[in-house]
């Protein structure tokens, strides 16, 4: 019960007046009855409420700092600009309250009802929020420096410009959230479910997003500099103009999605999934694309110097007029990619599978390509002193009109490539007659393959009127 004499200077409005008096005491106004009163401004640090029914009270600007607020009634009370810091409001129904500007530093809500509770602007600073119920609630603009969010339920929140620096948000779900301009820098939020939440100029600084569901959200404008996005997932998200400055990407998913503008300078993409997309107009410095999956990408007259693609897929993709100086794509596979009039001075194509590469027109001065498989390549017009071409196979290549002069082709596979106005390694006087030869030799066995083509053809041909003549024979019988 609560102490009659506390419960006097309440009622009786002398209670500021008392509690100047007596600041070391700690009210008891346990299982009172406070509903309907006006509280505003009142200062009730402390002070044990356990039980109490503030159903409808205005506790506007009181002070209600470290109070025991267990088991009371809250319904439709108001608590706008309330201190409410350091206390235990677990497991209490706060469902509807309005508590915006309220100062809820170090309190904590675990497994609170807080359905449709408004906390505009509120001051959450590591606050508890695990497994709390914040569905239809508005938090827009609150501060959640530090806050605690695990297992908390989400549900048509409204978390626009909300500040969550240093936030621990793991495994929690955000699905289909407006969180525009949202503050995450140097969050903990892996495994985290954002998907299809809109995000537009959030900041992701330094954060930690380790297999972060962020599949179709709306990332606009959002910063992920220095953040460590290992695994996560950014398919069909709309990245325009996001930045991702030294950001760890490696395993990440970013298939579909938009890449406008966006900035990937310094990025580690390792064995990231990036097929198909169209790196044309992001910035990409100082990228690794190590081990990533490239195929069919776009990179048309990218700035890619020093780029490191080693052992990427990037078959089929398009790097047409790119700057390639100096780039690694030891061990990638580029089989059918196009390289034409790109500049791939000093690249490293060490052990690359480049069949049907085009590469034609293209730079490639003093390229180490020792080991690489480019059969049927064509390096047509292309300038290629000084490549080192030691045991690659470069059989049916087509390599008319390329310069070759000084090139290493110790024990190079050269059978079948066609070298009309070829500049070969003076050297090589006697393979060229070798190399003629072969051309000849291809010209007979694609005349002869085109004959068992013609003859194929022709008894495929005669099958069909076979069949025809039986089916038609065969509907003269029936009655």
């Amino acid at each position: 019960m609560a102490n009659p004499d506390h419960l006097q200077q309440l009622r009786s409005g002398r209670w500021a007046a008392w509690r100047a008096a007596n600041p070391t005491i700690a009210p008891d106004l346990i299982d009172a009855d406070l509903s309907g009163l006006d509280l505003r401004g009142l200062d009730f640090a402390k002070a044990h409420f356990r039980g109490a029914n503030l159903a409808n009270a205005r506790l506007d600007g009181a002070n209600l700092s470290h109070a025991g607020l267990e088991a009371t009634t809250l319904t439709g009370a108001s608590f706008r600009d309330t201190i409410l810091d350091n206390t235990h409001l677990d497991f209490l129904d706060l469902s509807g309250l309005d508590m915006s500007g309220a100062s809820l530093q170090g309190t904590s809500f675990r497994g609170a009802n807080l359905t449709r509770t408004i906390l505009r602007r509120a001051n959450l600073t590591r606050a508890g929020l695990e497994s709390a119920i914040l569905d239809s609630s508005d938090l827009s603009g609150a501060n959640l420096y530090g806050t605690s969010l695990r297992g908390a339920r989400f549900a048509d929140t409204v978390l626009r410009g909300i500040r969550a620096e240093h936030s621990i948000l793991e495994g929690t779900e955000l699905l289909n959230l407006s969180m525009e301009g949202a503050i995450f820098d140097n969050a903990r939020a892996d495994n985290a479910q954002l998907r299809g939440s809109k995000l537009s100029r959030a900041s992701f600084r330094g954060a930690s997003l380790r297999g972060t569901n962020l599949h179709s959200a709306q990332l606009s404008e959002a910063v992920f500099d220095d953040a460590q996005c290992e695994g996560a997932s950014l398919s069909y998200a709309d990245l325009e103009r996001a930045s991702f400055l030294r950001t760890n990407l490696s395993q990440a998913d970013l298939r579909h999605s938009s890449l406008i503008g966006a900035a990937f300078d310094g990025c580690l993409l390792a064995g990231a999934q990036l097929a198909e997309l169209d790196f044309r107009s992001p910035s990409l410095g100082r990228v690794s694309f190590a081990t990533a999956n490239l195929k069919k990408a776009i990179f048309t007259r990218c700035e890619l110097r020093s780029a490191d693609f080693h052992e990427a897929n990037l078959e089929e993709a398009d790097f047409r007029n790119a700057n390639l100086e100096g780039a690694n794509f030891r061990g990638a596979r580029i089989s059918h990619a196009t390289f034409r009039h790109a500049t791939l001075k000093q690249a490293d194509l060490s052990g690359v599978q480049a069949t049907g590469t085009d590469l034609s027109g293209t730079n490639m001065i003093l390229v180490t390509a020792a080991g690489g498989t480019l059969i049927g390549a064509d390096l047509r017009f292309t300038d290629a002193i000084g490549i080192d071409l030691r045991k690659a196979d470069i059989r049916w290549s087509d390599l008319r009109n390329a310069d070759l002069t000084k090139a290493n082709v110790t024990s190079t596979r050269m059978w079948g490539a066609r070298v009309r106005n070829t500049k070969l390694p003076a050297n090589m006087g006697h393979m060229l007659a070798i190399l003629r030869f072969s051309q000849i030799f291809q010209g007979v066995g694609s005349k002869r393959q085109k004959a068992r083509e013609a003859r194929e053809r022709k008894r495929v041909q005669q099958v069909a009127e076979l069949v025809r003549d039986r089916e038609a024979a065969r509907k003269r019988r029936e009655p």
